[in-house]
């Protein structure tokens, strides 16, 4: 068993049979009687079972709540309904609000519980890969709006991450497959060791740490997101776009892959980024079963890249690599892009 500290009381604790440590969990963060546990239709009814069990045990009334599955359902509608939930359950402030599941949980729940009443507290149980390595730690909650991928939000840590790796077991093989794109982003960024153990397979509770650790020190030292930190979107600016263009039926790890690549291209037509980057990514992608090819994506995509976060309206702030282990931001003209890229 791994934990994580923030230096704030708040921790995460990894590994195999953590959800026994859930009900401790909120007992500590959460004074009060009730527990929501909102879920999604993905989430399997064993998972849902154990984590009502753990409350329960620790004194809480357990109200579960299910959104339906899919990013689709990330969106007002969606928290409206949550926000319904815990008024007509009557929920207070010193109620928890627990959300089990993937990163489409965790942002909506987590921003549902940071609004609600000004904030309840929230404990983040993830379940995939990609939320067990990456979304879980970043405090960065809420959800779509209209063309544009998590528009409504706000900044809002957990009061604890319960990682149960044993989760990840039942995970249908294209989740197991998709959660592997976050993987590769961290040893593209940050530990070239990752790329070389990417296999298809389940990341060990060891690499599931190592990224986390690699997450936590990014939102440590730039907990707003406001320099540092976005080297975190590596892959992601592309990757969002291409979610978008597909509809988001391209799900989000193999978006995030794909991006990555285009990115390095991109990187590459400006004499950025140096040989062998693509190479040793496109490699550990197509080991991960990942795919490579993009370029078919980037003509729908291009026209979507002005509505990003990150967009000043004739610019945006990309992550480019210069080599492994060494991103570098570039702010980049939607003209350059779009001439270097279509």
């Amino acid at each position: 068993m791994y934990e994580l500290h923030d230096g704030k009381g708040r921790a995460a604790v990894i590994g195999s049979g953590a959800s026994a440590l859930l009900g401790a969990a909120c007992r500590e963060c959460a004074p009060g009687i009730r527990a929501a546990l909102i879920t999604d239709g993905g989430v399997p009814g064993e998972h849902i079972e154990k984590a009502a069990e753990e409350l329960e045990a620790a004194g809480f009334a357990v109200f579960t709540f299910v959104i339906p599955r899919g990013e689709e359902n990330k969106n007002l509608a969606s928290l409206e309904a949550i926000w319904g939930f815990l008024y007509d359950k009557g929920f207070t402030r010193t109620d928890a609000v627990v959300g089990l599941g993937g990163g489409m949980v965790g942002d909506t729940a987590g921003f549902a519980a940071a609004v609600y009443k000004r904030g309840l507290p929230f404990v983040s149980v993830p379940t995939t890969i990609i939320s067990q390595t990456d979304s879980a730690y970043g405090g960065k909650t809420g959800v779509d709006f209209r063309e544009g991928k998590n528009l409504i939000g706000a900044f809002s840590r957990p009061a604890a991450i319960i990682c149960d790796t044993d989760f990840l077991a039942t995970l249908p093989e294209e989740e197991r497959v998709s959660g592997l794109g976050e993987v590769i982003k961290y040893g593209a960024i940050a530990e070239p060791s990752i790329l070389e153990n990417v296999a298809r397979d389940l990341p060990s509770d060891e690499t599931v740490f190592a990224c986390a650790k690699i997450k936590q020190s990014f939102v440590l030292a730039d907990p707003f997101d406001m320099g540092e930190r976005r080297v975190l979107n590596f892959g992601h600016t592309f990757g969002h776009a291409f979610e978008e263009a597909s509809g988001f039926r391209l799900p989000h790890g193999r978006a995030v892959a794909l991006g990555m690549l285009a990115a390095i291209r991109l990187g590459e037509r400006l004499g950025v980024t140096e040989s062998g980057v693509y190479e040793a990514v496109e490699s550990a992608c197509e080991r991960a079963g990942l795919g490579a090819r993009w370029e078919a994506l980037t003509a729908d995509a291009l026209p979507l890249l002005p509505l990003d976060k990150k967009s000043d309206g004739a610019s945006l702030d990309f992550v480019l690599l210069e080599r492994l282990g060494r991103p570098v931001r570039r702010r980049l003209p939607f003209e350059l892009i779009a001439r270097l890229m279509g």
